[in-house]
This record gives structure tokens, sequence and C-alpha cells, in this order.
């Protein structure tokens, strides 16, 4: 049977295995995880074997396009981004309330709402790249997303109030999406979350 060499070389260094581990995980020789990485061609119990190691469907393992599962969502993680800007937006809404707004139970429970759909949003994703171990991911969207979140906040803020955005709220934002750049990349390289 053909598979995809560069499928199951993915899979497993995703895991952080050498060829070894996988081997006695799979229940499989060396020589035929060696071959099968090198040629792509092994037997269907081999194949079988390999599926149920990585937990997936083993038409996956062929790493054609088309196939479920072989391909990545556009914007890999984008519920994580959005959660997590939400909860920045309602954090900064609460951060320039007056403190003597004469409604300001009412306006606090209103940011806990807004705050718990964030982590709502943001949950499931943030659960699954922690469970793939995408660490790198999660930490640089957590950095990125506030920062791209206060310049958009700051670029309305400056269009209403017709004043020139400051510079370093500019270079802040611009961090930021430079940030959310390498996180959207490292997710899209390392599979980000299932359809999220």
């Amino acid at each position: 049977m053909k598979i995809s060499p560069s499928t199951v070389r993915r899979l497993r260094t995703e895991r952080g295995w050498s060829q070894d581990q996988l081997a006695i995980a799979s229940g499989l020789s060396l020589r035929t995880i060696q071959r099968v990485e090198a040629e792509g061609i092994t037997s269907m119990a081999s194949a079988v074997s390999l599926a149920a190691t990585f937990e997936i469907q083993l038409i996956e393992l062929q790493g054609e396009p088309g196939v479920p599962g072989s391909r990545k969502p556009l914007f890999a993680g984008r519920s994580l981004f959005l959660g997590i800007a939400v909860i920045t937006l309602a954090s900064l809404i609460e951060g320039l309330r007056p403190l003597d707004f004469s409604q300001a139970g009412f306006f606090m429970t209103i940011m806990v709402l807004v705050v718990l759909v964030g982590m709502l949003v943001a949950l499931p994703a943030l659960v699954e790249l922690v469970r793939k171990r995408q660490f790198i991911g999660i930490a640089l969207a957590v950095m990125g997303t506030p920062l791209v979140t206060l310049l958009a906040a700051g670029l309305i803020y400056a269009v209403a109030s017709g004043r020139i955005p400051s510079w370093y709220l500019s270079a802040m934002g611009l961090c930021g999406v430079g940030l959310v750049i390498m996180a959207a990349r490292e997710l899209q390289r390392t599979g980000g979350p299932g359809n999220t």
C-alpha cells in the first residue's frame, strides 16, 4: 500500500517521537518505519497500525488532496484569536469607564458576560491546541491578539476624534500584527485546532 512519507514524518515529529518510539508505539519494526518514511510503501496491516497509533483515518495517511483531515483550514485557530480579542476589548472598555458612572453595576455585569462569551469562544480551540501541545502558537496568539485589538480600538478612536494615532500605539499594534502572523503560521504549519 502506498502512503505519504511526509505525512507519517509530520505526524511523528508533531508528537515529538523518534522513529524508534513510533516503532514501539505502533508495534512495527524500526526498519518498517524507516522504509515507510523513505519510500512510502507498506503493507495494509502496517498502515492500519500507523493510522491507529496516530488516531487518524487510514485514508489520511495517503495525504491525498481533498481528503478530510489532510486539508488545513485557511486560518487555523481563528476562534482562539476571536475569543482573546473579545476579552481584551471588554477589559479595555472596563478600564475606560468613569469611576462615578451611575450604571456601574449593570455595566460591570455586561462586561463580565462579554468576557465569558470570549472565554467560551476561545476555550474549545485552546483545549485542542493544548492537547496537541501547540504551546508556541498559543503563546504568540495570547501576546499578539491584545496588541492588535488595542491598535484597532486606537485607530477607531483616532478616526472618530479626528486625531492622529500616537506612534507608540502604532508600533505596539504593528508588533502585535507580527505576533499574530507568526501565531497563524505556527498553527497553520502544525495543523492548528480541528475546524475552528
